[in-house]
């Protein structure tokens, strides 16, 4: 049972490496501080540690609190962020201009429209993701086991020209299945 579990409002964060689209980390709950430090401890735990002259690269949304959570995880020197915010007019956008935040980002580089697809085939597959969904209470655990799921799915099994994000990681060698990964023996620790 996750303490942050109850019923409401859910908001995902989620991280997807662009240049394999491997979905490396998420973190679900309200939309605060809190949630979007989560994400960013969990991809500084699963990535090696960057250093001055091997930058980790963010791009983000115009979203404040991505800034501090990646200066909680990672030392400022060590990254490259740029954002792109959204130019808005009553609530509809208008357009979008890129900024670079701290590093070295060129700024042919700053752009999320591969997150924002991602984002999009997730509505697709699940209903919890569609922004006024009626299909079930909106329970964080509930929303985070899917996504655990969906992330397996789209690492290890779904295949794009026959390579899936973890082969392109050099993870795995196959392409896996339902039935590999549901027959998976798990190391004892």
């Amino acid at each position: 049972f996750w303490p942050n579990a109850e019923p409401g409002d859910a908001y995902t964060y989620l991280a997807l490496k662009r240049e394999t689209s491997l979905f490396a980390a998420f973190s679900v709950g309200k939309w605060v501080q809190d949630t979007c430090d989560e994400l960013y401890m969990r991809v500084a735990e699963r990535t090696r540690q960057p250093t001055y002259r091997n930058k980790i690269g963010f791009c983000t949304d115009g979203n404040d609190q991505n800034l501090s959570a990646i200066l909680e995880s990672f030392n400022k020197d060590c990254v490259n962020y740029g954002q792109v915010i959204k130019d808005k007019v009553m609530q509809k956008v208008i357009g979008s201009h890129v900024r670079k935040v701290f590093g070295n980002l060129a700024y042919s580089e700053i752009y999320i429209n591969n997150i924002d697809g991602f984002c999009s085939a997730l509505r697709e597959r699940l209903k919890f993701a569609v922004r006024r969904a009626k299909t079930f209470v909106k329970r964080r655990n509930t929303i985070s086991e899917m996504l655990a799921i969906y992330q397996a799915y789209h690492n290890l099994i779904k295949a794009e020209s026959s390579k899936t994000p973890c082969m392109l990681e050099g993870i795995t060698v196959k392409v896996w299945s339902w039935s590999n990964l549901f027959h998976q023996r798990l190391p004892y620790v």
